[in-house]
C-alpha cells in the first residue's frame, strides 16, 4: 500500500481534502520532537493543499514522490486499531451539520485558514505554535470528513485565536530583542 493508494481509499467518499489534512497534521500534532523540519516539511505540503482548496479545486493533488511512499503493513493497522478505538466517541459530537464549507465561499475561506496554518508551521519559530496550529487543522480536517460545519467554524475561529496569540508572542519578541 502507499500513501496514494490509502488516500485514493479513504477519500472515494469525497472527503479528500479533510482526510489528506489529517494524515498530514497528525504527526505535526504531537508535542514531541520530530526529525529536523519534518513539521515545517508538513507545512509546505498543508499550505500547498490550502492553494488548491482557495482555487477550487475538486481534488487533491500532491507530487508523486510523496504519493508513491510505501506505507509498512504493521503501521496500517495500529493507524485501523486506533480508529477504531477513538471514532465512535468522536462520532457523538462530530456530525453532519451547517454545510456551509461545501459551496465556493466556504471551501475559499477553509483554503486561506489551511494556508495560514500551513505558514505558521513552516515560519515558526516559536516553541509550540507548530503543535497548536496541528491541533487546529486536527479539528478542521474531522470537520471536513464529517461534514460537521460548526466543527470547521469553531477550527476557523480557533485559527484566529492563533493568529493572535503568534502575533503577541512575535511583537513581545521583537520588544525583548530591542532592549
Amino acid at each position: 500500500l502507499t500513501i496514494g493508494d490509502g488516500l485514493r481509499r479513504m477519500a472515494s467518499g469525497g472527503g479528500g481534502y479533510g482526510i489528506t489534512l489529517l494524515l498530514l497534521s497528525l504527526p505535526a500534532a504531537l508535542p514531541i520532537p520530530t526529525t529536523f523540519g519534518l513539521k515545517s516539511l508538513l507545512g509546505v505540503v498543508i499550505t500547498l493543499l490550502g492553494l488548491q482548496m482557495f482555487a477550487g479545486k475538486r481534488s487533491v493533488w500532491l507530487p508523486r514522490r510523496f504519493t508513491r511512499i510505501r506505507l509498512r503493513p504493521d503501521w496500517s493497522q495500529r493507524a485501523a486499531r486506533l480508529g477504531e478505538r477513538f471514532l465512535p466517541m468522536l462520532e457523538r459530537f462530530v456530525k453532519p451539520r451547517m454545510n456551509w464549507m461545501r459551496y465556493r465561499p466556504g471551501a475559499s475561506l477553509l483554503g486561506l485558514v489551511v494556508i495560514f496554518l500551513g505558514l505558521i508551521m513552516i515560519l515558526s519559530i516559536i516553541p509550540g505554535t507548530k503543535v497548536l496550529a496541528a491541533l487546529v487543522l486536527l479539528a478542521l480536517s474531522i470537520g471536513l470528513i464529517e461534514s460537521d460545519g460548526l466543527l470547521t467554524l469553531l477550527a476557523a475561529l480557533a485559527a484566529l485565536v492563533v493568529a493572535a496569540l503568534y502575533a503577541e508572542a512575535v511583537y513581545l519578541l521583537v520588544i525583548w530583542l530591542a532592549r
